[in-house]
């Protein structure tokens, strides 16, 4: 008797065992697929990255042939492209103004020849949303800056080539700490550089364009204030107009700027809709620092310059050091920011 209660004694032990322990495994198996959830949102984020940039191509004739100049050099301009990872290469899709791909008479996307070996994230296929406007369309703040394209920088020397060349070979990027020959710029750059660095609360945070990471909050305000430059008057831009103005303000991509935009933006003023892939801005932003340019220097080959100045209303920093590169990324601009240190 006292063996058959002891039986039942244990069979009902093993029973309460199962029992928690299938509840564990449950959790747990809860749990990962939790996990599993997370992982997957994050990388569609990650995904929805777009990478851009600009490729030389040679200029053809309509019967295909290589126009030549004085010198017999073939001319070649820059295209935007999006770059998307296909196996072991990269290919670069032109993309038009709104980010768009480019269809050829064939119907396909456009590409052109690329060097570009980074490994690039895959691209989603963008979903198309017409642009709309309302009562909700930001009003004009400070008029945008009016370049005059016809007076380039100055050395001292002479006025740079209005080619602006540069040596692919050589990719170093220079810091604030470079130094260099002091030069001088007409009215024209440096009322133009002096606008970019007017970028409302741009005096939020320092970087260097060696190490390529664009803080994501003066990203935000970079990008309404180039969206102003475009002259539209909407609330909701393509994605792709806003990932080709940052790459012109800063000279390279704003890494995942889709994916924090929102949370690390620090400015109410512009949002990601996920849903359409498209940006909305509630509100152009007025100038809030004043910055006076005292002093450029050049710092040696791919058209780079260090530009210093002052600063009043920027949440008490009162100089500014900046690398700036002249190049063709922007016809109104002629520059982008490739550094900055406020102090």
């Amino acid at each position: 008797m006292r063996g058959v209660i002891f039986l039942k004694r244990t069979i009902a032990i093993l029973l309460a065992l199962i029992v928690l322990l299938c509840g564990v495994f449950a959790g747990c198996k809860k749990d990962k697929n939790k996990e599993a959830d997370t992982t997957t949102i994050a990388e569609e984020l990650e995904d929805a990255e777009n990478e851009v940039g600009f490729e030389n191509v040679e200029v053809t004739d309509e019967n295909g042939k290589a126009v030549t100049d004085k010198n017999g050099d073939k001319v070649t301009t820059e295209v935007a492209v999006e770059y998307e990872r296909k196996g072991n290469r990269t290919v670069a899709y032109v993309i038009d103004k709104n980010g768009n791909r480019v269809k050829g008479k064939n119907g396909k996307d456009v590409t052109v020849k690329t060097n570009y070996k980074k490994q690039s994230k895959k691209t989603t296929k963008k979903k198309k949303k017409k642009k709309k406007s309302g009562s909700n369309t930001p009003k004009p703040a400070d008029n945008p800056v009016k370049p005059d394209d016809k007076t380039p920088a100055v050395d001292g020397k002479g006025t740079t080539s209005p080619v602006l060349t540069t040596n692919p070979k050589d990719l170093h990027v220079p810091t604030t700490n470079d130094s260099g020959k002091s030069v001088s710029f007409n009215a024209n750059d440096t009322k133009i550089i002096t606008a970019m660095l007017e970028v409302p609360y741009l005096f939020n945070a320092n970087y260097e364009g060696a190490n390529g990471k664009v803080p994501i909050n003066i990203a935000s305000h970079a990008a309404i204030w180039m969206a102003q430059q475009e002259g539209l008057t909407m609330s909701t831009y393509a994605s792709g107009t806003v990932v080709i103005d940052l790459f012109k303000y800063f000279g390279q991509t704003v890494v995942n700027f889709k994916s924090q935009c929102n949370s690390k933006g620090d400015c109410e003023n512009i949002r990601y809709n996920s849903d359409g892939d498209s940006f909305t801005i509630t509100a152009f932003e007025n100038k809030v620092q004043d910055v006076t340019i005292t002093e450029i220097q050049s710092l040696g080959g791919n058209n780079f310059y260090k530009v210093i100045g002052t600063v009043k209303n920027a949440g008490g920093k009162d100089k500014v050091v900046a690398v700036v590169q002249k190049n063709k990324l922007d016809s109104k601009l002629g520059f982008s920011i490739k550094a900055l240190k406020w102090s």
